[in-house]
Order: structure tokens, then C-alpha cells, then sequence
């Protein structure tokens, strides 16, 4: 599938509600008629929007990555140190995956294959792009190391996202999606900085988000 750009108002609306069902629930078991029930509409009212299960799913899918690359783009065009630009991504990403129940990754990637490709194209794509820049910016400023090509690195980086939320992976009752982000985004910036962008990084709590 496509991505959808969603404009309707109202479809908005619905469909920001159903997200919010998905994170909390997962998607596996939240049949149509349960969305219905849970959202107090008419299953009418879904299908004027949606055929299926899998549509509502892509759907949602795309609204939120479409969300969160506008929040993106909002913190990058402050142009900010480019650790601080980390850091303030991290507040953004640590208060979304809060919400997540790890179920969602399980879900779509074993149930919902269009919507696991579009979002893992969204990780090589707009993901991989913001972390390069991130990291150009940040060797011309004598933040990053010059030693090591962005290409690459921001490539591991950005590929390897989805492992945060693998619940198989890394159990819920052992460890959070939080937990795992940080030390992930610690490993990548740990190896990259200058001695410059290592006191920049210390003075960042990124632990406490």
C-alpha cells in the first residue's frame, strides 16, 4: 500500500481515536466491532472510512508516522546544537513510546505486513535522513568525530529502531521501551562525540526524561 494523507477532519478525528485504541490494546484482537464499541460509533461510521481491518490498521499506521514527522521537523528547523536536538527528539520519542504496549510491534509485524513495511520504510527513509544530517551538522561543528562515514552509521542506527520495541527481544517485565531507547541513543552518541560533544552530552540528563 501507498501512503495515505489523510485531510478530512472528521476522518482525523476517528482515526487518532483508533490509534490511541492500538497502542493501548494492540491490533490482533481488536476486531472491527470492538473498535465500534470501544469508540461508541457505528461500525457504519468506520466503514465510510476504511474496508477493512487492515485499512484501519494502515491508516492509523500513517497518521502517525505523519504526526510524528512533523514533530520531527519542528524540533530540527530550531537548528540546535546538534546534541540538544537529540535530546530534545528523545522528550518527544520517550512520551510516545510510553504509551506503547509492546503487543503493537508483535502484532503488526506478524498480522499486518503493509503496515510494518510502510513503517520500517519510514525508519530507512525520513529516519535515516534525519539522523545523517544530525550527524553532518554535528562533524562540521566539531561535535561527532570526522573519523567514520555518516552514511553508514546513521544507517545502523535507523535500521535497528524497530529492535527497541521487540518484546521478545527485551520482555516488558524486565525492562521498558524507554530504557531501551536511551541506552540505545547513549551507545550511538557515546561513540560518535568529540571530547567537545562529550561535555555537552554530560551536562544532558537524558536518563531522567
Amino acid at each position: 500500500m501507498n501512503e495515505v494523507e489523510l485531510t478530512d477532519l472528521k476522518e482525523i478525528a476517528l482515526i487518532e481515536r483508533v490509534n490511541e485504541v492500538y497502542v493501548r490494546e494492540g491490533m490482533k484482537k481488536v476486531t472491527m466491532d470492538d473498535m465500534a464499541k470501544k469508540l461508541n460509533v457505528s461500525k457504519k461510521t468506520l466503514y465510510k472510512y476504511v474496508r477493512n481491518r487492515k485499512e484501519l490498521v494502515f491508516k492509523a499506521t500513517c497518521l502517525h508516522v505523519q504526526k510524528e514527522r512533523l514533530q520531527v521537523i519542528e524540533i530540527q528547523e530550531k537548528n540546535l546544537d546538534p546534541i540538544v536536538e537529540q535530546y530534545e527528539l528523545s522528550k518527544f520519542v520517550v512520551e510516545t513510546i510510553s504509551k506503547v504496549n509492546p503487543i503493537v510491534h508483535y502484532d503488526l509485524e506478524n498480522y499486518f505486513p503493509e503496515a510494518w513495511d510502510y513503517l520500517n520504510q519510514y525508519f530507512n527513509g525520513f529516519v535515516f535522513e534525519s539522523i545523517y544530517k544530525n550527524i553532518v551538522r554535528g562533524q562540521a561543528e566539531g561535535i561527532y568525530r570526522k573519523n567514520f562515514k555518516p552514511d553508514i552509521v546513521g544507517m545502523f542506527f535507523a535500521s535497528r529502531i524497530d529492535l527497541i520495541f521487540d518484546g521478545e527481544l527485551f520482555p516488558a517485565e524486565r525492562v521498558s521501551f524507554k530504557e531501551v531507547y536511551i541506552e540505545y541513543l547513549l551507545y550511538h552518541l557515546n561513540s560518535i562525540v568529540t571530547n567537545k560533544g562529550k561535555s555537552t552530552l554530560n551536562e544532558l540528563d537524558f536518563k531522567d526524561l
